[in-house]
């Protein structure tokens, strides 16, 4: 493509005859490139370029005809990583805020969930403050708020598809949403139904309207009223004052708040992690002196590396070797932000440490990265429970 682009801009050809260039680089034939290599110095002549810098311009694409792959790939992705090398230390919350974008629409499931703990990893690493999604303040993707800091976008909460988040923004033009009653009454609850609404409180992008416990158990009853309410306004049967006084909707349903694990939990369920903070943060942050890596650097590092990581056994999966029956275990260590990496622990030493991997134990591993296959994994050489 490099090569194309040499012989369009310099010699003048059609991306057609370009592509017969690259042809001729791929067959590798003498002949093919002495006829190429005349009509490219005669296109450089033509659009006011020297016989010399034309024969060295081509000279340079002769020495790609033998092994030149590695080297365009070089340049390309070298140049790609000084871009956003620049961008990323000159308008870190501007890279940083594009990045999170990608992430979420480049991948789903899990490795999509991977990839977004790590940048936000990096953003707290860079100081670059991360904000939850509010009704009031986010927009469809993540955006930049107040010049230095990344408000979640609403299209990270699972269950809230791109209608209801279009009837949110359109309500939203008339003004902040004052309460739940304001909110139902305001936006299409066709498109924001039921489950996108308990979505929204689940992941706490309704928290400015009160307790998620209290949103959660008034929200049919406020649903039904807001219903009943546009049904009125739209037949003529409510007066100018009666909307007035309508407009605050049925009182909520007083009930205790959950508890700060279970409003954790939703985050994790709607958003894929943790991003408020780890239930087990305090005793996760109090291992970091333990270990040598983060999670985001050992997805990054070198096969065959030794690490020192520490995490919550959040997932175990027992199984029996084909060759001897003996039993080995994969599980899921998790950090702080509810980022999972992979362990793998063979049947000599999951023989001698069967006790530690239970789930919900917070653990030290000592072991290698194996980055040969589709997905990097920890391969554990030793493990101890850690204790505060």
């Amino acid at each position: 493509e490099q090569c194309m682009q040499i012989a369009n801009v310099m010699a003048g050809y059609t991306l057609a005859e370009a592509d017969n260039l690259r042809k001729a680089i791929g067959k590798k034939k003498p002949e093919l490139m002495k006829k190429e290599n005349d009509k490219f110095i005669k296109g450089c002549l033509q659009n006011d370029y020297t016989r010399k810098v034309a024969e060295d311009a081509f000279a340079l694409i002769e020495k790609f005809v033998g092994y030149g792959f590695n080297k365009a790939h070089s340049a390309a992705y070298g140049l790609i990583a000084y871009q956003t090398a620049y961008m990323k230390a000159n308008f870190s919350v501007e890279f940083m805020t594009a990045l999170l974008t990608a992430e979420s629409r480049g991948s789903t499931g899990p490795v999509k969930n991977e990839k977004i703990s790590q940048v936000i990893s990096e953003c707290r690493r860079m100081k670059i403050t991360v904000l939850p999604q509010d009704i009031n303040k986010s927009d469809t993707e993540f955006s930049i708020e107040d010049g230095s800091k990344i408000r979640f976008g609403l299209t990270a909460i699972k269950n809230v598809g791109e209608a209801a988040i279009y009837s949110i923004l359109k309500g939203r033009e008339k003004g902040v949403f004052n309460s739940l009653s304001d909110f139902c009454q305001r936006v299409d609850l066709a498109k924001v139904n039921k489950k996108t609404l308990e979505s929204l409180i689940k992941a706490g992008a309704m928290d400015a309207f009160g307790k998620r416990a209290v949103l959660l158990a008034s929200l049919s009853k406020v649903t039904s009223s807001a219903s009943r309410e546009r049904k009125n306004q739209s037949s003529g049967q409510t007066s100018f004052f009666e909307a007035d006084v309508k407009s605050a909707g049925p009182n909520l349903i007083d009930i205790e708040e959950f508890s700060r694990n279970e409003l954790l939990s939703f985050e994790r369920e709607l958003l894929g992690f943790y991003l408020s903070e780890h239930p087990l943060f305090n005793l996760l942050a109090k291992q970091q002196n333990l270990v040598t890596q983060d999670f985001p650097t050992v997805l990054e590092g070198k096969d065959g590396a030794r690490i020192k990581i520490g995490g919550l056994v959040s997932k175990v999966r027992i199984i029996y070797t084909k060759k001897n029956g003996h039993e080995m275990a994969f599980a899921a260590l998790e950090n702080e932000l509810g980022m999972a990496l992979e362990c793998v622990i063979f049947p000599k030493t999951y023989s001698k440490t069967r006790e530690i991997w239970a789930k919900d134990n917070i653990v030290i591993v000592d072991g290698r990265i194996d980055s040969k296959g589709e997905r990097v994994v920890v391969i554990v050489e030793e493990v101890k429970p850690f204790s505060s």
